[in-house]
């Protein structure tokens, strides 16, 4: 696994792959139909992905609805697979997936309101993107990765949002992404199971504050200053029965950083 060092070429193959990833999941979120299903959701984005010849996923396509975009508790990492929850007119939606296009990694989500947006919506959005600028400009101000994660629970908790995030596996803020040299043979699903537990073979002692992993969060190993490569960040909020969450590359090179693109902004 490349984990960082890469070349302008990578970075465009990188770039070129997100803004693909988020194009599937416009389409599927434009296409959404009053009772369709989690589960019919993520076998059209699995079709979507195939399609565009991916063949193996760091994790499966995600499709959330309503309340279920909260992570309501009690929630743990099985409730992620898909259910046969109905969408409604008013409800919230998240679509995330991290494909791997040609052995490039990438990690997306996109975030809806199924029929008309509420105020509360909007402006849950409106404060979910404003970390966009707030985690970059702490990166390039030398913040920790953990500083930067419990800063951005600190405002979540001040602006009555519940973090969801630290529901996600490892409690992630963010996690890296990078190029596979050779991806085993998937699983019958695409879930890239050799990647999956060597990533978590990486995974330092909560505790320790002298080891790096491949992981962005509120602990310990996170306790230094921002690594290089590429990393895949996540906040995810909730107030009500509203969740809400985007997700895409950070470049970090030597103290500087920077989003790997920007054109899915105006979508």
């Amino acid at each position: 696994m490349q984990w960082s060092g890469f070349t302008d070429p990578q970075l465009e193959d990188f770039r070129r792959f997100q803004q693909l990833s988020f194009e599937i999941q416009a389409t599927i979120a434009d296409g959404l139909t009053a009772g369709d299903t989690e589960r019919d959701v993520t076998t059209r984005m699995l079709d979507a992905y195939r399609a565009e010849g991916v063949a193996s996923f760091f994790h499966l396509p995600v499709a959330l609805f309503g309340a279920r975009t909260t992570l309501p508790d009690p929630w743990d990492i099985d409730q992620f697979w898909p259910s046969q929850r109905r969408l409604e007119l008013g409800d919230a939606v998240i679509v995330d997936a991290s494909p791997i296009f040609d052995g490039y990694l990438v990690d997306t989500s996109t975030a809806r309101m199924y029929g008309s947006t509420t105020e509360a919506y909007e402006t849950a959005t409106s404060h979910d993107l404003a970390y966009r600028a707030s985690i970059l400009e702490a990166v390039t101000a030398g913040a920790t990765f953990r500083e930067i994660a419990i800063e951005v629970d600190r405002q979540f908790a001040s602006s009555g949002y519940r973090n969801c995030h630290r529901l996600h596996p490892g409690e992630v803020l963010g996690h890296r992404v990078g190029h596979v040299a050779d991806v085993a043979k998937p699983d019958r699903h695409g879930f890239a199971q050799e990647l999956v537990a060597w990533f978590y073979s990486q995974l330092a002692d909560p505790n320790d504050s002298d080891a790096q992993t491949p992981t962005w969060n509120n602990r310990a190993g996170s306790d230094h200053v921002p690594a290089d490569g590429l990393w895949a960040v996540e906040p995810h909020l909730a107030v009500g029965d509203i969740g809400v969450k985007w997700e895409e590359i950070l470049v970090i090179d030597s103290g500087d950083a920077y989003w790997i693109d920007n054109s899915h902004l105006s979508r």
